[in-house]
């Protein structure tokens, strides 16, 4: 099967860039790559899975490489040196999906904006849930003042809904983060690599940042309440009751024992929660809090577009099927991985590989 081949050249790919570090480590885990191809296995089987994952790569190639690509600058106004390419439909001019109110093509805008939905999601997932894992393994492991001091702070979090803390966070956050970014010009000449623009528009990023900071802030609980509910179940096995006689440490037990246990429903969680993100940051944008001219992202697209819909019905359709897309993948191969790390699926599927 053409996608088992593929998956063995990623997978040993993937080893000889580890060996590289760590010239034994091959060698010690040996059952730990054969676990992994049997999963890249079960996960080709799965037509879902599949196509959420060429979905889902599709969009990460999409958001690195789209402000390379792009035909036109997301600062080249068009309009003012050619009036005709103001709302422009697609196909005209040579504008293959239109021109926005200030002529810029909408093609190079929605590569733009791609990138823009990449750095979020990234972010506000590396960031966010590492928080709650760590949180959650305290409080599981230990217990007692720290467990009922963790679970309180997330109680109140989860107490307020996520949209309603992330409008409040994003709508005051801004201001500050601006300030931040003219006193800092190393920071953020930083994030406008990060995010595609130039050096000289690094002020206009504070909205967006203030979007993943607020996600960051409103993302953690959720895992902090699942991670503790798993370690409650796996500190009181066998496994970890050796470990403690062998004298390890707590953190080595935590970290290195029970953690690998639990990570399976943490890893369906978080890609599912990268279609969460998109669609959240998304909305943000479209409500104006998001990215401000002259930068731009699939939410601002729409807004844009929304005012003047359906004269400018591109502006609503193209950044709609990309947030839908987008979406549509990464709940797709959540799918299928919850599928694919579901013992009794797995058993089955290596019987017939």
């Amino acid at each position: 099967m053409i996608l088992d081949k593929a998956a063995d050249g990623l997978l040993w790919l993937l080893v000889k860039l580890i060996t590289l570090i760590r010239r034994d480590w091959y060698a010690k885990n040996k059952a730990r790559v054969e676990e992994w191809r049997l999963t890249l296995y079960a996960l080709n089987r799965s037509p879902t899975g599949v196509i959420g994952l060429f979905l889902s790569l599709g969009f990460v190639v999409v958001g690195v490489v789209g402000p390379l690509v792009a035909p036109y600058s997301y600062n080249q106004f068009l309009y003012l040196e050619r009036p005709e390419l103001y709302l422009t439909p697609p196909g005209e001019y040579g504008m293959p999906l239109g021109t926005d109110i200030y002529g810029r093509d909408v093609l190079s805008l929605m590569l733009y904006g791609a990138r823009v939905s990449l750095v979020i999601s990234v972010v506000t997932i590396a960031l966010g849930v590492p928080l709650g894992i760590l949180l959650g393994l305290l409080a599981g492991y230990y217990g007692g003042k720290i467990d009922e001091a963790i679970m309180r702070v997330t109680d109140i979090f989860l107490a307020f809904p996520a949209l309603v803390l992330a409008l409040a966070l994003a709508a005051t956050l801004p201001q500050r983060i601006r300030e931040f970014l003219i006193d800092q010009p190393m920071f953020a000449s930083f994030m406008a690599t990060i995010f595609g623009v130039s050096a000289e528009d690094a002020i206009h990023l504070a909205p967006l940042i203030s979007i993943f900071t607020a996600l960051i802030i409103v993302w953690w609980p959720s895992y902090a309440r699942v991670v503790r509910g798993m370690v409650l179940v796996e500190k009181e096995k066998t496994y970890v009751e050796a470990a403690r006689a062998l004298g390890f440490s707590t953190w080595r037990i935590m970290t290195r024992h029970i953690l690998p246990n639990i990570m399976s429903p943490i890893i369906v969680l978080a890609t599912f929660d990268f279609a969460t993100v998109n669609l959240l940051a998304a909305g943000l944008s479209f409500l104006g809090l998001g990215a401000q001219p002259p930068i731009v992202d699939w939410g601002s697209l729409i807004n844009m577009g929304g005012s003047r819909f359906p004269t400018a019905w591109w502006l609503v359709l193209f950044p709609g099927v990309a947030i839908f897309l987008t979406a549509l993948g990464w709940n797709l191969l959540g799918d299928a991985l919850r599928d694919v790390f579901d013992p009794k699926f797995r058993r089955r599927i290596e019987f017939r590989v």
